[in-house]
């Protein structure tokens, strides 16, 4: 019997060596930015695998390196909140701080970062505020949707002109939309050009650092607009050959 035991349990360990009980991830957004001045280049992913689960965020790389599912290396951060470079990259996230659940209704938002951490990440320092849960969501956010006939780039921004919300019943016009480049995702077809650009435009107060606003944009051309015409800063591009990752 003890032979028999010994025997199931090499058998096992075998076919875990092997990569039997490895996640099988199933990749459903990848997008990639360069990061100016290095060979690394950022990622955001998400991705499914057993049990339901749903990792996501972002993963630095040197660009020689094939992208992997490595949930340990996924950065402390739910959004960047300036254009990642060789120097520094920063970014947002929040923890509960007595405001998660049943004290969120009685509690009082703060909109200051409660901690600052600085650290490594393949080499490039990554700045990390933490924000109470309950000043990150009722901080002045928006989701917005409109078509624009044309824009102009800048080194940190882009501009989009004439825009107007056809999805909304009470659709509004806007003449001119800035927002700040950094995690910007653009998606285009197999000719490569743009069918949408979305914008997480995260803006800090420049003396407190405090949430001032978070606004999700999503941004569909007019007219034909090719992926090449943008520049890699500050910019994500979708990476098409999405599929399983054992």
């Amino acid at each position: 019997m003890n032979f028999k035991i010994f025997g199931l349990i090499s058998s096992l360990l075998i076919l875990y060596s092997c990569g039997f009980g490895k996640t099988e991830w199933r990749i459903d957004q990848l997008y990639t930015q360069k990061i100016e001045g290095t060979s690394k280049v950022i990622y955001y992913f998400s991705a499914w695998g057993g049990l339901d689960s749903n990792p996501h965020g972002f993963i630095i790389l040197d660009s020689t390196k094939q992208f992997q599912v490595e949930v340990e290396s996924i950065l402390p951060i739910y959004q960047l909140s300036q254009i990642p470079n060789k120097s520094n990259i920063e970014g947002i996230t929040h923890e509960c701080y007595g405001t998660c659940g049943d004290p969120y209704y009685n509690s009082i938002p703060i909109f200051k970062p409660m901690k600052v951490n600085i650290s490594s990440e393949n080499e490039i320092k990554l700045t990390t505020r933490t924000y109470q849960y309950k000043g990150y969501s009722e901080h002045d956010r928006a989701l917005e949707r409109y078509v624009f006939e044309k824009y102009k780039e800048t080194k940190d921004s882009l501009f989009f002109y004439n825009l107007n919300d056809v999805e909304s019943m009470n659709g509004i016009h806007l003449d001119e939309l800035k927002v700040k480049k950094g995690e910007t995702y653009l998606l285009f077809n197999k000719q490569d050009n743009i069918e949408k650009i979305i914008v997480d435009d995260v803006t800090l107060n420049l003396k407190t650092n405090s949430i001032e606003k978070i606004r999700h944009i999503a941004l569909t051309p007019k007219n034909k607009i090719r992926n090449k015409e943008f520049s890699e800063r500050g910019i994500f591009r979708e990476l098409k050959n999405k599929n399983r990752q054992n």
